[in-house]
């Protein structure tokens, strides 16, 4: 397993950045790599609730299906993600500050079969988008003010 975790200080409320990531049709907005997303069950997000999308990484498109598991208002918010041989723990959490607040994001990347050869490429590659995406997302965020 390989983690992957990045911060970012966001001059916005807690309650403002957890309602944007954790709504799947704003997840292609700041996620750079993601192409689209939409939550597949009825009623608002929760543990349980359940999500499907596409993600272009590395020249390759990929199809992926997730599960929220862990879901506190504004503190936390988690899902486990799978594609293919990839499976992904994602774990935000929203921490308040002086000024706004800190948004942490990390991944748990367990990648399976043939492809577990390709694991450091992949990681190397969603650090980078991770990257990408917290300051897209910092941008939105502070910039926009109902987003």
């Amino acid at each position: 397993m390989s983690r992957i975790e990045e911060r970012i200080q966001i001059n916005c409320s807690v309650e403002k950045a957890f309602a944007f990531t954790t709504d799947a049709f704003r997840w292609n907005r700041w996620q750079s790599s993601m192409t689209e997303a939409e939550q597949t069950s009825q009623g608002p997000v929760g543990v349980g609730t359940t999500f499907r999308g596409t993600n272009r990484m590395m020249g390759r498109t990929m199809q992926w299906t997730a599960r929220a598991t862990e879901y506190e208002l504004a503190q936390k918010f988690g899902k486990h993600i799978s594609s293919g041989p990839v499976f992904i723990e994602q774990h935000n959490t929203y921490t308040p500050t002086t000024g706004g607040m800190e948004f942490t994001l990390s991944y748990d990347v367990t990648v399976n079969g043939f492809m577990k050869i390709l694991t450091p490429m992949m990681v190397s590659s969603m650090r980078k988008d991770l990257r990408k995406s917290l300051i897209n997302l910092k941008q939105i965020l502070e910039s926009e003010p109902g987003t």
